[in-house]
């Protein structure tokens, strides 16, 4: 069984693991199996029927399904859905894992072991305030699910606390509360802010 590698990413199907510069990327086991079949049939565009097919051939899901698990993707990749390098979008059809070269090798060798970049740190995660910020000036429903998902992920609590009283709010608790879903451990969303009744 192959192995797959690709700019800093190993796709290992044997261990079932997504690693970065041999770090392991934490996927849900069905989004790995989404990767899996872009990367396996990566010289073809896979319709959405095929992906169903092979990833969710037990249950009864729907297309929001399929772009929430490509949009979760695009997030471990550091992919951006409007010039993508690994996961292109095929209208009407389905997608296609776009990077190139791709290398193949036996997934019975050992995984690459955990190294830092030379003279490298990594970035500081954005704060409380800039991930709220992102949320209210949001405008593209992706990048509003984005920065939702984002401040579930930072805890949910506390970004209620940064959304309050901002101008947007009640759109932005509106982005929260579709997110949640879609984020282990999102707490609940109140619809209103405060005790004040609904006007």
């Amino acid at each position: 069984m192959p192995r797959y590698r690709f700019g800093p990413y190993t796709l290992s199907p044997a261990r079932r693991l997504l690693l970065r510069d041999g770090r392991e990327v934490p996927l849900i086991p069905r989004y790995l199996d989404l990767l899996l079949v872009l990367v396996e049939t990566r010289r073809q565009a896979v319709d959405r029927s095929r992906i169903f097919d092979r990833v969710w051939n037990d249950v009864v899901v729907s297309d929001g399904a399929l772009t929430q698990a490509v949009r979760t993707l695009r997030r471990a990749l550091g992919d951006d859905p409007r010039q993508p390098r690994f996961i292109r979008t095929v209208s009407r059809h389905g997608y296609q894992f776009i990077f190139a070269p791709v290398t193949e090798e036996d997934d019975g060798a050992p995984l690459p072991a955990p190294a830092p970049a030379p003279g490298q740190e990594e970035a500081p995660a954005p704060s409380m305030a800039e991930l709220a910020g992102r949320l209210l000036a949001a405008e593209a429903e992706e990048d509003s699910r984005d920065a939702a998902e984002a401040l579930h992920a930072a805890g949910t609590a506390a970004a209620l606390v940064a959304l309050a009283g901002h101008p947007g709010e009640a759109r932005a608790r509106a982005w929260m509360r579709e997110a949640r879903w879609e984020v282990p451990g999102a707490g609940p969303v109140p619809i209103l802010s405060g005790p004040a009744p609904a006007a």
